[in-house]
């Protein structure tokens, strides 16, 4: 259920049965020549709103602001970069107010993985808990809890792409990938997707995320309800 499309009668009955609210967070950033701008945040969307169908919980429209950018680091266009308190400053209002309104877990999936960025909505989640033992707060890059299963982050390599492919083909575009510049010149990190990556990899990586956010959302939904009394 996404949270902007809700009458409020919707949003107190899912307040009542499940308080939980899933907040996507990505960028405008270059990712190749083979895939859109907004890869981060429209795979962060995507993702958060099947964690929410899963979970029975609720996803917000995506926010719109990287830091740690591929603008910076290595001068790639099309990119826009926002600074650490600005990150941090919208993390902490957004988690203020869904708690305000009611929610007892929210959760942060950033699909953008610069590390300073991503240490910033870490350590306001934590910073929030610590505060207010009554909510959970959890925010991660989506890989972070497949990486069992190999995927450890990349950018525009093989799993963000396979990941795209799946979730936005119509954005992806590998005839567009240049094979005659490393991948290092054409802004892509990790494995090769011109040989790597497939729809197929995306959907299964996809559906373990899913599977894994779900079920945690429930732990930590558990962890501040306490458990059910039955009646006498």
């Amino acid at each position: 259920m996404r949270y902007e499309r809700m009458l409020p009668a919707e949003i107190e009955q899912q307040l009542a049965e499940k308080p939980i609210a899933i907040l996507p967070w990505g960028a405008f950033e270059w990712h190749g020549y083979h895939m859109a701008i907004g890869q981060d945040a429209l795979k962060a969307q995507g993702i958060a709103d099947r964690c929410a169908e899963a979970a029975g919980a609720i996803s917000l429209p995506v926010v719109w602001c990287g830091f740690q950018t591929m603008k910076p680091h290595a001068g790639f266009k099309h990119t826009l970069e926002f600074r650490d308190e600005t990150v941090r400053t919208l993390a902490r209002e957004f988690i203020e107010q869904l708690d305000d309104e009611g929610f007892k877990v929210i959760v942060i999936i950033t699909g953008h993985y610069g590390s300073l960025h991503v240490r910033g909505l870490k350590e306001v989640a934590e910073w929030y808990e610590r505060k207010h033992p009554d909510v959970r707060v959890w925010a991660f890059p989506e890989y972070e809890v497949v990486k069992d299963l190999g995927y450890t982050g990349d950018h525009a390599g093989k799993w963000e792409t396979s990941i795209f492919m799946h979730l936005h083909p119509e954005l992806t575009d590998m005839s567009r990938y240049r094979t005659d510049l490393t991948m290092k010149e054409q802004g892509c990190g990790g494995e090769d997707p011109s040989v790597h990556a497939s729809p197929e990899l995306g959907e299964m990586i996809v559906s373990a995320i899913v599977e894994r956010v779900a079920t945690r959302c429930e732990v930590l939904l558990a962890e501040v309800e306490g458990p059910e009394v039955s009646p006498a």
